[in-house]
């Protein structure tokens, strides 16, 4: 019933997304990633072969049994006396190793080891997927207000254009300011192809991401557009605090962390290929000879014998094998050990610089509003100066372009601020 229910409401759930018209939320976007994504497909399966590695690993354990059955023909051309050409053989073995130096032991729990370290990896596979769709989010809602500003450019440019027109037919305006007017519509309509070619591109990223068919109608929404300074967002955290939440959650460390265990497990495990080895052994057969004689059941029964076998293997010399096998091991452990600290080096490093960046996002977008700010005042007084004929047309236009900039400008600022904290977020664990 429990089941049930679930798949009712995860029906509901995509069925108000349609109906939503293919609005897509942040968490919509990173639910869709972790469900299809081929990486993380890719890394599950590494995960069910590392399972399969277990469970070879135990069989050193097990008893094994077999059965034979051999069919012989065979021929004495120079025996004296009637041959019958043909020999009959059954019988079943089996053998049990009752010990190897506890390398059976060693590999499965480095295979334990290797498993736990792929469920990391996986772990942080599904980060990397995150931080991708992250990214590509924001580039949307980015590109989504730089096409709203760009659509409300082009009215007003169009408006503009048309007015002028009136007014050059009045002969209030010269040739040269008509002719500004109209290049300044096309070079508006040309930023707003270009905005719109960029939230094409990102688009097609994330439904690639996301695994999604190139039909569906898909777009994104979310509350961050409602943000307009970063004063009203939570207060970033220090370098101290950071560090020390995804050092925790860090998939990464933990999967390497991991892997120099099984590397140093499967060290110790190289060195048991010269240890002496204790195997149980059992054998129970019988057989016949055909064609020329004819009592079957009682060579069966005479021929029939069975043994026990206590076998010792010491080995001796093996010509430098096992002294190969621990070097490489040795090796491959040293190996995991310099990726461990790679991984936290290049962690520490990425956190100072996320950090930093958002930091620098939150700067950057306070400055920016007072660039737009100022820019609007500076317009208003222009236009007054346009008005009363103290101002160039070429004057009043570039001033235009700069409130736009610094609009454009305000919109990357706060999509690289709300893009950095989302970021910081995922590092410290917090889209889990």
């Amino acid at each position: 019933m429990k089941k049930t229910r679930t798949v009712i409401l995860a029906i509901l759930a995509s069925t108000s997304l349609a109906l939503a018209g293919g609005a897509w939320t942040l968490e919509d976007c990173l639910n869709q990633a972790k469900k299809e994504s081929l990486q993380l497909t890719t890394a599950k399966l590494r995960e069910q072969q590392a399972e399969v590695n277990i469970r070879q690993a135990k069989i050193g354990d097990y008893p094994t049994v077999s059965a034979h059955i051999n069919n012989t023909l065979y021929d004495s051309p120079f025996a004296p006396g009637p041959q019958d050409h043909y020999r009959f053989q059954a019988g079943l073995s089996g053998s049990m190793v009752l010990w190897n130096g506890g390398a059976t032991s060693l590999s499965v729990e480095a295979n334990q080891l290797s498993k736990q370290a792929s469920q990391m990896a996986t772990k942080q596979t599904e980060r990397n997927v995150q931080e991708n769709v992250i990214n590509i989010y924001m580039s949307m809602l980015a590109s989504m207000e730089n096409i709203r500003i760009a659509q409300s450019s082009v009215e007003l440019a169009q408006a503009e254009f048309e007015h002028y027109g009136k007014l050059y037919e009045a002969g209030s305006i010269t040739k040269k300011d008509l002719t500004q007017s109209q290049s300044n519509v096309l070079q508006k309509q040309v930023s707003l192809l270009t905005a719109e070619q960029t939230l094409n591109t990102t688009t097609t990223s994330m439904r690639q991401l996301l695994e999604l068919d190139q039909n569906q109608e898909f777009s994104v929404t979310a509350p961050e557009t409602s943000f307009v300074s970063p004063d009203s967002l939570p207060a970033l955290p220090t370098l101290e605090e950071l560090s020390r939440e995804a050092e925790r959650t860090h998939a990464g460390l933990k999967s390497d962390s991991l892997s120099v265990a099984a590397a140093q497990k499967n060290t110790k495990l190289a060195g048991k290929n010269n240890s002496i080895s204790v195997t149980l052994g059992a054998n129970a057969q019988t057989g016949f000879q055909a064609w020329e004689s004819d009592r079957y059941g009682r060579q069966l029964k005479n021929g029939y014998n069975h043994s026990v076998t206590l076998g010792i293997n010491i080995p001796i010399i093996d010509a430098g094998a096992t002294e190969n096998k621990i070097l490489s091991a040795q090796i491959s452990e040293q190996s995991s050990q310099i990726a461990l600290q790679e991984t936290s080096k290049n962690l520490q490093n990425n956190l100072e610089k996320l950090l930093l960046d958002a930091q620098a996002a939150d700067l950057k977008w306070k400055a920016a509003i007072l660039q737009v700010q100022a820019e609007t005042e500076a317009l208003s007084v222009a236009e007054e100066q346009r008005n009363a004929g103290a101002l160039t047309y070429t004057d009043y236009l570039s001033q235009k372009n700069s409130l736009e900039n610094a609009r454009i400008t305000l919109t990357q600022a706060k999509y690289t601020s709300l893009l950095s904290r989302k970021l910081l977020e995922l590092y410290q664990g917090k889209l889990d």
